[in-house]
């Protein structure tokens, strides 16, 4: 929702009328929600696990690691939005945004269709 939105504030380039200390506010925020997400595999083998607590397991990384993709979203459109101040260009969202997605690009996209990706959780 909140990538939705900040995509329509982008859009209207009305993001750099807000002020600059609560936008910094909110982009430490999303930091941290993205640092949520941000080493989470979706990738589950629970075999001691019944068919309902892996379906549960799964529900609640997935909520996580979209959330952390919405996270994503807002701080990438809030950065790159025209005219904005240099505070809010923070190292710290921009290194975590980059981690979030070099993580869930090898762990979580490139193993669906490339087995050189896959990791055997037993070591074989």
């Amino acid at each position: 929702e909140l990538g939705s939105e900040s995509a329509k504030i982008k859009a209207m380039g009305i993001m750099d009328k807000l002020s600059t200390e609560k936008t910094v506010k909110v982009l430490n925020i999303l930091e941290k929600n993205i640092q949520d997400g941000s080493k989470l595999s979706t990738l589950l083998n629970h075999n001691n696990d019944t068919e309902d607590e892996e379906r549960l397991w799964r529900d609640l990384i997935m909520e996580r690691v979209t959330k952390s993709a919405d996270a994503c979203l807002t701080a990438i459109n809030i950065m790159t939005s025209p005219n904005m101040p240099k505070a809010v260009y923070i190292e710290d969202v921009i290194e975590r945004v980059i981690q979030y997605t070099k993580f869930h690009l090898q762990n979580t996209l490139y193993p669906q269709y490339d087995p050189v990706y896959r990791v055997d959780p037993h070591g074989g």
